[in-house]
């Protein structure tokens, strides 16, 4: 009889450190795995609050390219991040050339606020004035097609004709 005492008790502790190893093995994963959807979560709804749109687009004919877009989104597009932000354009059927924001040569762009209420972030409203100087210039009845893409992936594409 106390040698099934024994037993018992030996069955019990091992049960007992292995559920508490298997605890210690398993919960940081689950600390981990909630991080990771709490900050896919932020991600997305970033994503879904933030839109924008091409409202118009002018060029001199010659090298130089000139585009409104406005955030008609529901959030602050904050200008650190926007810096990330990447610009293609081109002729419509051939490949777009990256322009680098405020680049040192064709091909490259600049932003400016146009309507900022002094805080220095794109508010929903907003519009921003984009020149894009380009190393090829912008020839006459072609049709061309302009893309910003912000930080979080989110894009705006328009088609226009010179």
């Amino acid at each position: 009889m106390a040698q099934e005492v024994v037993s018992s008790a030996l069955l019990m502790i091992a049960t007992i450190i292995a559920a508490v190893a298997l605890i210690n093995a398993v919960f940081p994963s689950i600390y981990s795995m909630s991080g990771s959807i709490t900050t896919m979560t932020n991600s997305v709804n970033d994503r879904m609050k933030c839109d924008i749109k091409f409202v118009y687009e002018t060029t001199d004919q010659g090298n130089n390219l000139t585009a409104w877009v406005k955030n008609t989104g529901k959030t602050q597009i904050f200008l650190t991040p926007f810096n990330s932000t990447d610009m293609f354009y081109g002729e419509t059927g051939t490949v777009m050339k990256r322009a680098i924001l405020n680049g040192t040569s064709a091909p490259r762009w600049t932003y400016t606020i146009e309507n900022d209420n002094g805080n220095e972030r794109w508010d929903p409203g907003e519009t921003i004035r984009i020149d894009i100087q380009s190393d090829t210039p912008f020839t006459a009845g072609k049709d061309y097609r302009v893309r910003m893409v912000l930080y979080n992936g989110v894009f705006c594409e328009d088609y226009f004709t010179v």
